[in-house]
């Protein structure tokens, strides 16, 4: 019996799913473990990405591939029943249902015979490649001279010669749709128009800042759900580069933790000619986004199911926070080893929290992770959103005796007051010494056009300070006190 063809999309990423809980919660398996014999060197390579750990091991004859490592690309809800041992996986009108020990499967439509049980080895979870091709709506492909399994999960993807697997026949190819980060056909080298330099999301909005104004397209898909924003004639900054080149079709997951209906977002090279950047927002449900460009910004806006007006609409305000330094520029260590990036994300992004609860204010953060973004690009983002305020978090290193709170502006016309009502409110919280409200010539509050100001919280020199600079109450006292002081400057008390 054959299902249709989304409801073995969904099946398949069910099936994977349900697989990886049975290598991790279920003892044992129901395999031949000692008959199985490991193809030395076989790599696997999924959606044009290599899987770290992956083996590829023979039993019978049977080729069988870690489903482990391959659930973990995907994601779908599973229900675990242990006193039947039964495993319900997906919605209640397209459920699989699995009952462990058994190769038989029952789904809405029918039952579905699996060739092969999957057992466990060495903790992980295998299943037969011929499941995985034609069961699954994968496409399998194999490379005798790299000794390589080729796994595409949407569209055919282009791989070295001697594509065939032995005793295991190739799925169909699926329907010529829109794919995920890692699909992508190599091409000749084209010159890209623009430089991606940023890409984060806070406030439930996407923002990608480039270097020029780039033309996105968007494209929803189902099962599971997720909006691709493709960013053609643009190519990663230095910045996006992750300490080296993004090869095509490599992956960088930016996680999300502060949204409902997203779950992770993700990056790639898509193709070379033209140069495309792919940018792919994972759902946990079906939602609307409205996708629009305001100077070289980028945003997908998912809230009120796309339908809420541009950033600044309707009389609110811009703020951008800026958590300083990030990915390789850790900023300064304190002295037990506490890096500057990650105090100051973890307070922006308490911060950030505080702020989308604000019906006047639009939040615009310019990194919501551990990459980093260009001193330039920091205030280009603030700029070409026409901000109303920005301000960059950070913490001071200096000799052990240095202590307190400080605040900097660099034009006293445009950004003293802002600095002034910062540090008072940001000093207050710490109870750290008043350094004072002072000018300085930092790029970031020297480019920006609107009033900028830099918070430097305390001293991560001071074994005191730091140790209360990495307190979640802390930071969040912190955060309160930065947002209070952005209520008053922008008189929205």
């Amino acid at each position: 019996m054959k299902f249709g063809q989304n409801e073995w999309r969904k099946t398949a990423a069910a099936f994977l799913a349900v697989l990886l809980l049975l290598a991790l919660a279920l003892p044992g398996g129901t395999g031949r473990a000692s008959a199985a014999s490991a193809a030395a060197g076989t790599g696997i390579v999924l959606d044009g990405r290599a899987l770290s750990g992956a083996e590829v091991i023979t039993v019978g004859g049977t080729a069988m591939v870690p489903i482990r490592i391959v659930s973990e690309q995907l994601g779908y809800s599973v229900g675990w029943n242990k006193a039947s041992g039964r495993i319900t996986i997906g919605s209640s009108a397209s459920s699989l249902v699995l009952t462990v020990g058994s190769l038989t499967a029952e789904s809405g439509t029918g039952s579905l015979t699996l060739l092969q049980a999957p057992f466990l080895r060495a903790n992980t979870t295998y299943v037969p490649l011929r499941f995985v091709g034609s069961q699954m709506g994968l496409n399998v492909k194999w490379n005798q001279a790299s000794h390589t399994v080729y796994l595409q999960s949407q569209a055919e993807e282009a791989v070295p010669s001697n594509p065939t697997v032995p005793a295991v026949p190739a799925a169909p190819a699926a329907p010529q749709t829109p794919v995920d980060p890692g699909t992508s056909a190599p091409a000749p080298s084209a010159p890209a128009a623009a430089s991606i330099d940023s890409i984060s999301f806070s406030d439930n909005r996407l923002t990608i800042s480039a270097g020029a104004a780039v033309t996105p397209t968007g494209t929803v898909l189902k099962n599971p759900d997720r909006i691709v924003v493709d960013l053609p004639n643009a190519a990663f900054g230095t910045n996006l580069l992750q300490g080296g080149e993004l090869r095509l079709g490599q992956v960088v997951t930016v996680p999300v933790a502060d949204s409902l209906a997203v779950k992770q977002v993700r990056y790639s090279l898509f193709s070379q000619s033209p140069s495309t950047v792919r940018v792919v927002i994972d759902l946990n449900r079906s939602v609307g986004y409205n996708l629009y460009t305001q100077g070289s910004l980028v945003f997908a806006d998912l809230n009120d199911n796309g339908e809420a007006p541009p950033v600044g609409a309707n009389g609110k305000k811009i703020v951008v926070i800026d958590p300083g330094h990030g990915d390789h520029d850790s900023g300064g260590v304190g002295i037990t080893g506490v890096k500057e990036k990650d105090v100051v994300l973890r307070t922006g992004l308490k911060v950030a929290e505080l702020l989308k609860q604000e019906p006047d204010i639009d939040l615009i953060m310019t990194r919501s992770d551990d990459t980093f973004v260009t001193l330039d690009g920091r205030a280009q983002i603030a700029n070409n959103a026409n901000a109303d305020l920005y301000l960059s978090i950070h913490a001071n290193i200096a000799t052990p005796s240095a202590v307190g709170t400080e605040t900097y502006y660099a034009d006293a016309a445009r950004s003293k007051s802002l600095s002034d009502i910062i540090q008072e409110h940001v000093q207050a919280a710490t109870g750290f010494r008043d350094r004072g409200s002072k000018q300085a010539n930092y790029l970031v509050i020297r480019k920006t056009t609107m009033p900028a100001a830099l918070v430097e919280i305390g001293f991560l020199s001071n074994s005191e300070e730091e140790r209360l600079m990495t307190q979640d109450d802390f930071q969040q006292k912190v955060a309160e006190a930065i947002v209070a002081g952005i209520k008053e400057y922008l008189e929205l008390n």
